[in-house]
């Protein structure tokens, strides 16, 4: 069966988890800025699109070149064999970003290489004109320092668009950062987790997916499904695999949240992916709310449109008081940049990206620790 060179691309920051992700699948891979290069066949991709928790994306790359102008652009992408993949009757928009090129302007490079590959296609179809009312393959460049980087996506929407998140509060988390905060946390299922601030509550569900082995993509469909030649039977059976490993593990996941409207929302979220008995979703104010066990709080706390900056003060004050003298484990993200001076150094942070905005994720290893 055929092998491609293929990318996962990341958010920015967590390309070491994603990383960790595809070696436990069993891939050899090499890491780059927003990307983690691996290489595998059809098989290899429904796979990926299926289990990868914290990427956006699964992309085989068809080709990586120099281009410091547009007719080595045109040329290098005309050199391409297009029909190994693209049928005559595909639909393929060119999305492009570019980023220190002297290849600046993106929509002429959309046209130039649109040209190309059509160029290519007549070639090899002997027509003149094509219908594009197939299959979509959308074909997504990437141009740093004047290297192209060119490939077909094979998802669609994005990963972190799991199925289960139709509702959602203000300023919501991405379903993959919140599943790569869970695992940098290193949380295993026999403690108990709580997030004390879960809005719609994607920290709890994506922590119980995990704990359960849910795979991510299995209420969603990729935009390789529709494509003529890739076989179906692939992610037929993969899904069919997932659902038999899916795990009947006891769990002790908590989500809190003082608007009552987000519980409703994260109770009606969590029953989409069948986890409505396995997560315990509470309306509860922060400051008067504490579990049974106190193993890890994980939360991204309020901030932007969620709260405002008296909040912020009492919300903090209040995470001294709930912290102090006792055993916590704490990892929190925040946008706000002024954090640790308001609340105490942190033992670690990260430097990660919701969408465009960037915050950071603090850990706190809390046994023994004096408040002020």
């Amino acid at each position: 069966m055929e092998k491609f060179d293929l990318m996962a691309s990341t958010a920015f920051g967590i390309e070491s988890v994603t990383n960790y992700e595809l070696k436990k699948l069993g891939y050899n891979t090499s890491v780059e800025d927003g990307r983690v290069l691996f290489s595998g066949n059809f098989e290899d991709i429904a796979r990926t699109n299926l289990w990868l928790r914290t990427a956006n994306r699964i992309v085989i790359i068809m080709g990586r070149f120099i281009a410091t102008d547009f007719d080595m652009l045109f040329d290098q992408t005309y050199g391409i064999e297009w029909s190994d993949l693209l049928t005559v009757d595909a639909q393929f928009p060119v999305e492009v970003s570019s980023v220190k090129s002297k290849l600046s302007s993106t929509p002429a490079c959309q046209s130039i290489i649109k040209k190309a590959i059509v160029d290519k296609m007549k070639k090899k179809y002997h027509v003149e004109r094509f219908a594009e009312n197939g299959p979509t393959y959308r074909i997504i460049v990437h141009i740093v320092k004047d290297e192209v980087t060119i490939g077909l996506d094979t998802t669609g929407a994005s990963l972190n668009r799991r199925g289960y998140r139709i509702e959602i509060s203000e300023a919501p988390l991405k379903e993959t950062l919140a599943a790569a905060m869970i695992l940098l946390s290193k949380w295993r299922s026999k403690y108990a987790l709580w997030d004390g601030f879960c809005g719609s509550g994607t920290i709890p569900i994506e922590a119980a997916m995990i704990a359960r082995n849910i795979a991510p993509g299995i209420l969603r469909t990729f935009s390789f499904e529709a494509w003529k030649n890739f076989p179906k039977e692939f992610i037929i059976l993969e899904k069919e695999k997932a659902r038999h490993l899916i795990a009947d593990e006891k769990i002790n996941v908590i989500g809190t949240d003082k608007d009552e409207k987000v519980i409703e929302i994260a109770k009606r979220n969590s029953k989409r992916i069948g986890l409505e008995k396995a997560i315990f979703f509470r309306k509860a104010d922060f400051k008067t709310f504490t579990p049974e066990s106190n193993d890890l709080f994980l939360s991204n706390l309020p901030y932007g449109k969620r709260t405002d900056e008296n909040d912020l003060d009492e919300i903090y004050r209040s995470m001294e008081k709930k912290f102090s003298g006792r055993k916590w484990k704490i990892f929190v993200l925040t946008a706000d940049k002024d954090f640790e001076n308001k609340f105490f150094k942190a033992d670690g942070n990260r430097k990660l990206f919701n969408g465009r905005i960037e915050v950071r994720l603090y850990r706190y290893d809390i046994e023994g620790r004096k408040y002020s």
